[in-house]
């Protein structure tokens, strides 16, 4: 009995992540891969019973968009969720539920995830873009359902950004009296063209 109580105690002290599962949410260690610290779990090869929407297809400087996971059927224990160009989290989140917390990943409110291992079917948090610097965005979210069932990296549809102050194009068109010739300025055509229809009705009553 003593030497499996031994046993037991060197392989959790060599990996004590297989008897960790994070049920406070706070996962600072995968701020980088998003990957749950789970021991030799992989991240599942299924379709994600998962997805995360935003409210708006594009977006401008300092924006707020309200973000959106939601469970398609099972629900998921833990989350971790982040918006990246794809270099890093950017922007900063607010909190919406008192299941959700703000995680310092490179920056404070940079991400958002669990408070306890309860099950949930749906987060709602709001995410505020930086005053510059900005592209198209994707909103990138762990699912944990179970210690040993979990999705990393499913992302929303792209959102585009736009720029605040888009450049004014202005067309250069040129209105043209039908009886002008193009090298006639306008004030010229409507100078001569009461002339013009005198003419035509003189040659009317006078064939």
């Amino acid at each position: 009995m003593h030497a499996q109580f031994v046993l037991v105690v060197l392989v959790c002290g060599i990996n004590p992540h297989i008897v960790t599962a994070y049920p406070n949410g706070i996962v600072t260690s995968a701020c980088t891969s998003m990957t749950p610290q789970h021991g030799a779990y992989n991240t599942s090869r299924l379709q994600a019973p998962y997805t995360v929407t935003s409210n708006v297809s594009t977006y401008t400087n300092g924006q707020k968009i309200t973000v959106t996971l939601q469970a398609n059927g099972t629900g998921f224990k833990g989350f971790l969720l982040q918006t990246s160009y794809g270099t890093g989290p950017v922007g900063t989140f607010t909190v919406m539920g008192n299941n959700t917390q703000l995680l310092n990943c490179g920056g404070m409110g940079s991400a958002v995830s669990h408070t306890s291992k309860d099950v949930k079917t749906t987060i709602v948090v709001q995410w505020k873009a930086p005053d510059s610097g900005n592209k198209d965005i994707n909103f990138r979210a762990t699912f944990v359902q179970n210690v040993s069932l979990f999705w990393v990296g499913v992302q929303s549809e792209t959102v585009r950004f736009m720029a605040t102050n888009p450049p004014n194009t202005t067309a250069n068109a040129t209105t043209e009296s039908p009886n002008c010739c193009p090298s006639t300025s306008l004030a010229v055509c409507l100078l001569f063209l009461p002339c013009w229809q005198l003419f035509k009705n003189l040659e009317r009553e006078n064939p």
